[in-house]
């Protein structure tokens, strides 16, 4: 996270030939030298822990989110097996506790509860992005809600889409672009291709991207068995669409219109072999996702006595979920049952920023910002029940939840003062009111047992007051040295307060708590950063405490047997599984992020550049009431060469992942079954330019053959269901293992 102010240009002749002069590749300039040769004003408070280009996606053939993080020590993907991913793991939380943003806007919330997910009834993979239409990628980690409001407790991820001048040439006026790529862990091709129109007034850009493939291979085979002790992953057809339209408007030199469309749809058919209910029994699922979004956005430039620029944004997004399960008789295969559900997020918002004329007060150099929005969201659930007997068919219509509405305000005002052309300091405070409006269906599946066993839904507000502050001393041309403090909460979600499921004698009961309270997060961090003319180091050590922590908690608990008879059935009492959202009253984390970077070629003299670089984060936390805090990921090492030799890039990657201790696995007192052993998993990457419009990437990963599991992997199991079990002996767990060697190849056209 290394930093450069407008004050202090004396250093910037010396990191400029330090860094640029050596042909990085464009990946490294973004992450790190041109981080601090910039002389872009950014906002102090939000700049990116780690920033990924578009030109690093390419030449590192990264496919999805997996491929995006798999070498950033600390961050990773929650894994929910044939349903997807569920989001990012940042700084030992997850999902809705790390917020995701699509140029500005908000992606879907995590629609979960272990009932119905551990059946796998609904699809977890809401949040999925076509990085193709990708420009970056940055990463914040660590509670901050300043610029992203609730759910930023672990960090944020920001993506940034294309415009028409990322697929131009120079000083052309069009631009056209094709790229291909084939991946053998999964046989998945995926293609894009690309129109973009340049004239004074603006411009245009049509990116249309394809992706087919089928389940994830993993090193062994195993055995093509159906039921919990399956080694084989489930078969699956998978096939995605998006398409982005950009356009750019200057009717001026003061004012940009930006029109964003975007559409994303995914398609995929799972053969569920694994799934196992009573053993009479197989399953095949059809889930489709689709995510469209329109903005406006208007950046006004007015440079004037007391305004310098307007950023106003007004969007639109709907997020659709379909999961269809069949459920057949092994013995005929006649249909038996079929579960359609439906989940639906719909959002219209709007944002603006000000940014005012910088103010001398004295010797101090004062910029200040004012930021405040409206946004609206609806979640809703419908799920049709079809049941197939030899003279009729029945169906039920129903949902598991009521429809929420959510109103959300916010403002926030950001301060940063040069005290001198060394010393910066910044400072931001940010007010968010929510409001969830619920209102009953009369179809919820718990409608007959409100006001008897669960008490009756009612509206909830909520409201998080954070702030941020930054001290940076650049303490000579080469050191540097930041603190920084900076709080975060996020809003208990509809799922949490109102979820119910299950009588008072049901062997499974789930109670809605609407009297959870916001979690909130302070983290406290150290940047430590020295340049040098040839190396880089850094080293980030930090303590977040997180407040009124969100678990959901389960016990046993004994209720009356509703059949007992004392000759016919004698037994007066069952177990019940009994669940619910609590706070838990607080929860750490601590722990550090190191970087080192070295110009190697200056060490030994060579004239092509050579590059090393080795990333490591190590952290640890639990909980006040004994658990652990489960998404902490074990310590990690990445290390990688990358050597250039005029037309050719090569890329040498060597990722150690350390094994997790079932000590820190503790969950309701006791440790996770499931822990992932240590692993050395080193990739190899060529990328060659032919001419300028033409480039072919190619590698080879995980080239040991390394047998492993991520944590994120084996966390998922569930401890009870259908869906994604492992039976009593283990068997199954092979479903679980990352793959072995494998490949990928690709080429990409820009004319």
């Amino acid at each position: 996270m290394i930093t450069n102010y407008m004050g202090r240009k004396n250093i910037l002749p010396l990191l400029s030939l330090s860094f640029i002069s050596c042909n990085l590749h464009a990946e490294d300039v973004s992450r790190f030298a041109g981080i601090v040769v910039s002389e872009a004003k950014e906002d102090a408070l939000n700049k990116a822990d780690i920033t990924i280009g578009n030109e690093e996606i390419n030449n590192e053939l990264i496919l999805d989110i997996n491929d995006l993080v798999k070498n950033e020590p600390g961050v990773s993907v929650v894994q929910k097996a044939n349903s997807g991913s569920s989001g990012f793991n940042i700084r030992g939380v997850d999902q809705d506790r790390v917020a995701i943003l699509v140029d500005g806007i908000h992606q879907g919330e995590t629609f979960e509860n272990i009932i119905y997910t551990n059946y796998g009834y609904f699809d977890g993979s809401i949040n999925e992005i076509e990085l193709d239409s990708v420009k970056s990628v940055s990463i914040n980690k660590g509670t901050d809600s300043l610029f992203t409001g609730s759910g930023s407790l672990g960090g944020a991820v920001s993506y940034t889409t294309k415009s028409a001048s990322d697929l131009i040439l120079g000083n052309k006026k069009y631009g056209l672009y094709n790229k291909t790529i084939y991946a053998s862990n999964s046989s998945e091709v995926k293609t894009t291709s690309g129109v973009a129109l340049k004239q004074d007034f603006g411009d245009l850009l049509v990116l249309y991207t394809y992706t087919t493939g089928h389940e994830q291979k993993t090193r062994d085979k195993g055995n093509d068995i159906y039921g919990r002790a399956r080694s084989q992953v489930d078969p699956l057809n998978k096939n995605s669409h998006n398409i982005l339209v950009k356009s750019n408007l200057l009717p001026n030199d003061s004012n940009k219109i930006t029109l964003t469309y975007e559409n994303y749809d995914v398609d995929k058919n799972v053969d569920e072999r694994s799934w196992e209910l009573f053993g009479s029994n197989y399953r095949k699922t059809h889930s489709i996702g689709q995510r469209q979004r329109y903005s406006i956005d208007w950046n006004y430039k007015n440079q004037g006595e007391y305004i310098n620029e307007i950023d106003t944004k007004i969007y639109h997004q709907k997020i659709s979920q379909v999961k269809d399960s069949d459920v057949y008789e092994f013995k005929n295969d006649k249909k038996e049952y079929n579960y359609n559900r439906r989940l639906d997020q719909s959002s219209v918002g709007f944002d603006q920023k000000i940014s005012l004329t910088d103010n001398n007060i004295g010797s101090l150099s004062i910029l200040n910002q004012l930021m405040y929005g409206y946004k609206t969201k609806k979640v809703s659930n419908d799920n049709v029940d079809t049941f197939y007997f030899s003279d009729r068919t029945s169906t039920i219509s129903n949902s598991i939840i009521e429809p929420v509405t959510t109103e959300h305000y916010y403002v926030a005002l950001t301060n940063e003062i040069d005290i001198t052309p060394s010393q910066l300091v910044a400072l931001g405070l940010r007010y968010d009111a929510y409001h969830h409006n619920v209102k009953r269906n009369g179809k919820s599946i718990s409608e007959h047992l409100y006001s008897d066993t669960f008490v009756l839904p009612e509206d909830t507000s909520f409201s998080g007051l954070t702030y941020s502050a930054l001290y940076d001393y650049q303490f000579n041309e080469q050191f540097n040295i930041k603190y920084k403090i900076s709080t975060g909460f996020r809003a208990p979600n509809a799922t949490e307060l109102y979820f119910t499921y299950g009588d008072d004698f049901a062997a499974n009961r789930f109670e809605p708590n609407q009297n959870l309270k916001e979690e909130t997060g302070l983290t406290n961090e150290l940047y430590l950063e020295y340049v040098a003319d040839s190396w880089y180091v850094s080293f980030n050590p930090f303590y977040t405490k997180y407040n009124n922590f969100i678990d959901l908690k389960d016990e046993y608990r004994l209720v009356k047997n509703k059949y007992y008879d004392p000759i016919r059935y004698p037994k007066e009492f069952d177990d019940q599984k009994y669940f619910q959202y609590r706070n838990v009253d607080s929860a750490y984390i601590y722990g550090f992020d190191a970087r080192f970077k070295l110009n190697v070629s200056e060490l030994v003299d060579s004239y092509y550049p050579i590059w090393y670089q080795s990333r490591v984060s190590y952290s640890k936390g639990k909980g006040s009431d004994g658990d652990s805090l489960m998404t902490i990921q074990p310590w990690k090492w990445t290390n990688n060469f990358k050597f250039d030799i005029e037309d050719y890039n090569f890329s040498l990657y060597a990722t150690y992942i350390s094994k997790k201790d079932p000590q820190d696995t503790i969950r309701n007192g006791k440790p996770w079954k499931y822990t992932s052993d240590s692993a050395l998993v080193m990739d190899f990457i060529v990328n060659y330019e032919l001419n300028k419009n033409i480039k072919f990437n190619a590698g080879i990963f995980n080239f040991l053959n390394e047998k492993y599991k991520t944590w994120d992997s084996v966390r998922s199991i569930p401890t009870f269901g259908s869906t994604n079990m492992v039976d009593d002996d283990g068997l199954g767990l092979n479903r679980f293992t990352a793959p072995g060697v494998n490949w990928k190849a690709g080429v990409e056209i820009k004319i």
